[in-house]
């Protein structure tokens, strides 16, 4: 990504966050940490969440005007804890950033249930049940993020639960969005690509420090992947897949179906002997 539109995003930024109330979950780490310290860094006060206690506040330190909420999003009492805590901590939210989210790289049949109902109750559940007791807070001019995948509008082999969570939280925003129309609230689909994270050592399985076949030459970092996703929330964009070309799997499974899914097959073989 070019730097001409983190450029951008801090200008319009910096109009639209002074002064406004962000939450970001997922912030100890990765795209999440990345989101707070923009946010942050352009005056928005920020409320933070994530499972390491040590890794969030570190964040929270960094932003200067950050509050950290340790929580585990994937069990339903801490979930319940957490969404009080933040109603007792800001009158209205202006951004809520539905970052937290987590990986299995194993095959459709060979995923572990107690794993896959961890993976969803994070990737899917946790995002569905914070906007619902959250959205009355909502302030006018507002905005929901949901950060998802382009797994979630490519199936990808090898991680099958993972990209069928990606897809029913797009459906889930999608529907969220019309639901939601009129009301001053918006809803933005973020759909990363490669990024630069943690995300293959904490998989809950198949977890892995070599890189996916292609992620080294075509990965973002955490900060441009932020940047882009603040840029599409000040233009009010419904969708943005980052980087860019993820457009083009998305356009090769389309066109193509079965070309593509050969190749995605072999990529995910390939991953698995690396």
């Amino acid at each position: 990504m070019r730097s001409g539109l983190a450029d951008r995003s801090h200008s319009v930024a910096e109009m639209r966050f002074r002064g406004r109330t962000a939450l970001v979950t997922g912030a100890s780490s990765g795209i999440g940490r990345s989101c707070a310290l923009l946010l942050a860094r352009e005056d928005a006060q920020v409320l933070i969440a994530g499972r390491r206690a040590a890794a969030l506040e570190a964040v929270a330190q960094a932003c200067a005007n950050a509050r950290a909420l340790p929580s585990d999003l994937a069990d339903p009492a801490s979930l319940a804890e957490f969404c009080d805590g933040v109603l007792a901590s800001v009158g209205s939210l202006d951004i809520v950033v539905h970052c937290a989210g987590v990986g299995i790289r194993a095959p459709a049949d060979g995923t572990d249930p107690d794993e896959a109902r961890r993976l969803v109750a994070l990737n899917l559940l946790a995002p569905v049940e914070i906007t619902r007791r959250l959205r009355p807070v909502m302030a006018p001019n507002s905005m929901i993020v949901m950060v998802s995948s382009v797994a979630g509008k490519v199936a990808l082999p090898g991680m099958a639960v993972y990209s069928a969570s990606k897809h029913a939280l797009n459906a889930y925003a999608d529907a969220l969005r019309a639901e939601l129309r009129g009301s001053g609230v918006s809803v933005l689909c973020a759909c990363p690509g490669f990024v630069s994270t943690p995300f293959g050592r904490n998989m809950l399985q198949g977890a892995t420090s070599a890189p996916l076949p292609g992620s080294e030459r075509l990965a973002i970092s955490p900060d441009q992947c932020a940047a882009a996703i603040v840029d599409a929330v000040c233009k009010g964009r419904r969708t943005v897949v980052v980087p860019r070309h993820g457009w083009m799997l998305v356009a090769f499974e389309r066109a193509l179906p079965t070309a593509a899914r050969a190749w995605m097959l072999r990529m995910a073989r390939l991953g698995r002997t690396a």
